[in-house]
């Protein structure tokens, strides 16, 4: 826009130069014609009054019918065109001509002053426009970024309820009445009624298995004692496998309350967690159970303790999900869980992390398997669902996400699985 404004500027500014020369040119014209004599050869009369009546660089110029001069005023110019009525640039000159009786009336003046002027502009230009353009660019730039902090606020803020999955809280309103509160009112219409939902579903999960909690445990204590009263071994067995069913389907019910009050931070506690002294606890705790599958539980501790916030009981029960998982599935070698630090950079901020790390030297997870881990009730191989509910992971993830960090699985280079969970620090 300042390029083009520029260039207009200059062309109407020749334009207006121009046009006033040309004023200046016929004003000199209509003074001089009634003055010529060719009675007694082309001349003016009455030459000493019109010479200070002319400006200093005005030439007037009379010439013969054949082109040759018959006299001249003022500093006059060489011409190298054949003459012609009107206006026209000639060399350095602009020239206006006229034909009188007897021949040729002209007026010229150097174009000089015009082309200073413009050139003058020009300098200008050079020196302005750049600076022109510069501030142009910070104003605009201020300005936009202005107009658009609400909108990276309401990115920010939408961004930070997707990590930690909490619709409940809506997006901040710009306080200006434009298109972008419009939005953001219609995005928080859309939270609430999302939330709603996922309030209604986790409502319906945790009463559904608080309900059939108390009837599949009177069913587990009702045939409990018929297997004490039972004496015919066939009968025996078909109480023992009905017995065991009852007893996955208190554990499904009890992982779906579980994962319900979790997702819903029923219950949990805000303090300070030590991950070195959890993790030492949970694998004391799981050891006799590696020991009799003959794998090894590998416990490594940082020098420093890792204090996190949040809820122990709940952590421990993710870590001992972790490690449930690492025992099901490998069947030789050794198990691992480390307590480290991690640093993430967010939005120019350095944040710590506290990480409990699970890794096996199992057959790894298939790739397919690895964006729907954490989904409730996905199981990766169709042999895995004689070995649990698939509510594990979901239970882990629900539980890492309400304190505010982050679970990942990846595979191992040489084999093997590695689940890590992050815990913002106290």
């Amino acid at each position: 826009v300042l390029g083009v404004s520029g260039v207009g500027l200059r062309l109407g500014l020749e334009r207006i130069l121009q046009g006033n020369l040309e004023t200046s040119l016929h004003d000199a014209l209509s003074l001089a014609a009634p003055l010529i004599h060719a009675d007694e050869g082309l001349r003016f009369s009455q030459e000493g009054e019109l010479v200070p009546r002319l400006p200093p660089d005005l030439a007037l110029l009379l010439y013969h019918p054949d082109g040759t001069r018959a006299e001249a005023l003022g500093r006059a110019p060489t011409l190298a065109t054949p003459l012609r009525a009107g206006c026209y640039s000639d060399g350095g000159w602009q020239v206006c001509a006229q034909r009188v009786p007897g021949g040729w009336l002209v007026a010229a003046k150097p174009l000089e002053g015009l082309r200073e002027s413009l050139s003058a502009l020009g300098r200008v230009f050079l020196l302005v426009l750049p600076g022109a353009v510069v501030l142009a660019l910070i104003l605009g730039y201020g300005l936009a970024a202005r107009a658009l902090a609400p909108v990276g606020q309401l990115t920010r803020a939408a961004r930070e309820r997707s990590l930690h999955r909490v619709w409940a809280d809506p997006l901040p309103e710009p306080r200006a009445k434009d298109e972008l509160r419009d939005l953001s009112r219609a995005f928080n219409g859309l939270l609430k009624t999302l939330a709603e939902v996922i309030e209604s579903e986790r409502r319906f999960t945790q009463d559904a298995a608080h309900e059939l909690r108390t009837p599949l445990t009177a069913l587990l204590g009702r045939l409990e004692q018929a297997q004490e009263a039972n004496h015919d071994p066939e009968v025996a067995r078909l109480l023992g496998r009905t017995q065991q069913s009852a007893t996955n389907l208190i554990r499904l019910v009890e992982k779906l309350l579980q994962l319900a009050r979790a997702e819903a931070g029923q219950g949990l506690l805000r303090e300070p967690v030590a991950l070195s002294a959890l993790a030492r606890e949970v694998a004391e705790e799981l050891e006799p159970l590696f020991q009799a599958k003959g794998l090894e539980l590998k416990l490594e501790l940082p020098p420093q303790p890792v204090i996190a916030r949040g809820d122990r009981v709940a952590l421990g029960l993710a870590l001992r999900n972790l490690l449930d998982n690492a025992l099901k599935f490998t069947p030789g070698g050794q198990v691992s869980l480390r307590v480290t630090r991690d640093t993430k950079t967010q939005q120019g901020i350095n944040i710590s992390y506290g990480v409990l790390e699970v890794s096996d030297s199992g057959p790894g997870i298939p790739a397919s398997a690895l964006p729907h881990l954490f989904e409730r009730f996905y199981q990766a191989e169709m042999a895995h669902r004689r070995q649990g509910s698939g509510l594990g992971l979901a239970l882990v993830s629900a539980i890492v996400r309400w304190h505010g960090g982050e679970v990942e699985a990846t595979n191992l280079e040489g084999g093997g699985a590695r689940f890590r969970l992050k815990l913002p620090l106290a």
